[in-house]
């Protein structure tokens, strides 16, 4: 092909998804048959200081003579770049004007882990990182706790913690059942995934 589609719009439609709409090429310019529409794009930040990112390009196909779609499975929280081409037989024609766009933000992906120690009877510390996807600024940490004894299970206490803590101390109400914790992340647009871990069973000495 001799031209590239003109007119690129972005519309964003979540924080990991965008509408495109162009104007077409003229079928004359094709020089062959008409094959598909085609967006390139990567990611070329993220818009959290310090964070790598894989800036490989990607493409999504629109086959046939269209003038819109969608580019989903995107990152949260950042900057993208995207270009348009079409195709024939031959391969691609020239590439459209480079189009810049952010993403907003979304919820995080879980923490990478939750570590349980027991250093006696009374206390129960608990330790974790961040999450690998923060997909936009975390806000805090939710951590909600729940004794259980075999099929009985006790009062769920929820906490509401600071997002730079990674360190929690529980003092037990009862030393012989054994807690689940579930911890999330949070951005301003909600919680992330749980991690779900449960205190090991005391042995008695």
């Amino acid at each position: 092909p001799k031209a590239a589609p003109t007119d690129v719009r972005i519309r964003v439609l979540n924080s990991t998804a965008i509408a495109l709409t162009w104007t077409r090429v003229h079928l004359d310019t094709i020089q062959g048959q008409l094959k598909e529409y085609r967006a390139y794009f990567w990611r070329d930040s993220s818009l959290l200081k310090n964070l790598w990112v894989s800036k490989k390009r990607q493409f999504v196909s629109f086959p046939g003579d269209r003038n819109r779609g969608t580019v989903s499975r995107l990152f949260p929280y950042s900057n993208y770049k995207l270009e348009m081409v079409v195709t024939n037989g031959r391969g691609d024609g020239p590439r459209s004007e480079v189009k810049e766009f952010p993403t907003p933000e979304g919820v995080p992906s879980s923490p990478r882990y939750l570590r349980i120690r027991q250093p006696n009877l009374e206390i129960i510390n608990l330790e974790w990182d961040h999450p690998e996807h923060p997909n936009g600024i975390i806000t805090g940490y939710t951590l909600r706790y729940q004794p259980f004894n075999g099929t009985r299970t006790g009062q769920a206490v929820v906490e509401h913690l600071s997002p730079n803590q990674t360190r929690f101390t529980l003092q037990r109400s009862d030393p012989i059942s054994r807690y689940r914790f579930m911890l999330r992340a949070r951005t301003q647009v909600g919680e992330g995934t749980a991690l779900v871990e449960e205190s090991p069973a005391l042995l008695d000495e």
